[in-house]
């Protein structure tokens, strides 16, 4: 099975995250199936309103239309394979979620998102991921085919699948989309990086040519409340992590040796 690696080494080289995720995203398709692939980042995990106001995603595949009902309803707050995805280690199938409400096992905030996705989502499954310290997920979404051939596909796949999805995260550099997507300036990053530096309060004042010394803490506030971190030195390690201090971050600068026993290669 020479394509998973092929792939792992595609991966590895691509320069982009958008390069990385097409890559993974174009295989999924092609082998098993998934037309919709969407693959996240949990920056802070310790309640449920920090999973999900506190995570950024790239998605592909699922039609525009499930994107809009899913903004237009607020769905993010509710989406049980998210949280699942943030608070679990073990892959979960799109199969156990509808199962649950056939059941009438879960609450009405989370059957009213599983109800929306059924309409569009045939089956798949959420992975959750762990790489440098940072919790990550991809979800693989079939949107017609069989549930049950899906299911036992994935079952003999499984770690295939996994080392895939692994490697995707562990070498994916998400400092730009976190910048983006969490809204942080140029200051914010300049005083944080400053800080990562050792330097103190008014030597940093000095650096960006401000006089108030709230400037720095303000600058920190809000690099703290982007990254859901509680204090500057927890938010100096996490931003080490995730590449903003210009360091490497989560790029792996070659192949897991472990990943030859989950493809099974020789």
């Amino acid at each position: 099975m020479h394509a998973p690696f092929d792939l792992i080494n595609d991966i590895t080289e691509a320069q982009t995250l958008d390069a990385k995720h097409q890559l993974f995203a174009g295989f999924m398709e092609a082998e098993y199936g998934y037309v919709g692939v969407n693959y996240g980042l949990f920056l802070d995990t310790r309640s449920l309103h920090a999973i999900h106001n506190n995570h950024v995603s790239k998605r592909s595949g699922l039609p525009d239309e499930w994107r809009e009902i899913y903004q237009r309803n607020n769905y993010a707050l509710d989406d049980f394979g998210m949280r699942m995805g943030a608070l679990t280690r073990q892959p979960i199938l799109q199969s156990s979620f509808y199962r649950l409400l056939e059941e009438g096992e879960l609450p009405g905030n989370f059957a009213r998102v599983v109800c929306g996705v059924r309409n569009f989502v045939s089956s798949g499954v959420v992975l959750p991921l762990y790489a440098n310290g940072v919790r990550g997920i991809v979800g693989l979404f079939d949107p017609s085919g069989d549930i049950v051939k899906h299911d036992a596909r994935f079952n003999r796949d499984r770690s295939v699948i996994q080392a895939l999805a692994n490697h995707l995260h562990l070498c994916s550099d998400w400092s730009a989309e976190v910048v983006i997507q969490m809204g942080l300036s140029e200051m914010n990053l300049q005083v944080l990086r400053l800080k990562a530096q050792g330097l103190r309060v008014k030597e940093i004042l000095y650096e960006i040519q401000r006089e108030n010394p709230k400037t720095v803490d303000n600058h920190m506030l809000r690099v703290r409340k982007a990254l859901g971190t509680r204090n500057d030195m927890e938010t100096v390690q996490r931003a080490a992590k995730l590449g903003l201090l210009k360091e490497d971050g989560l790029h792996a600068q070659e192949v897991n040796p472990q990943l030859y026993d989950a493809l099974r290669l020789p």
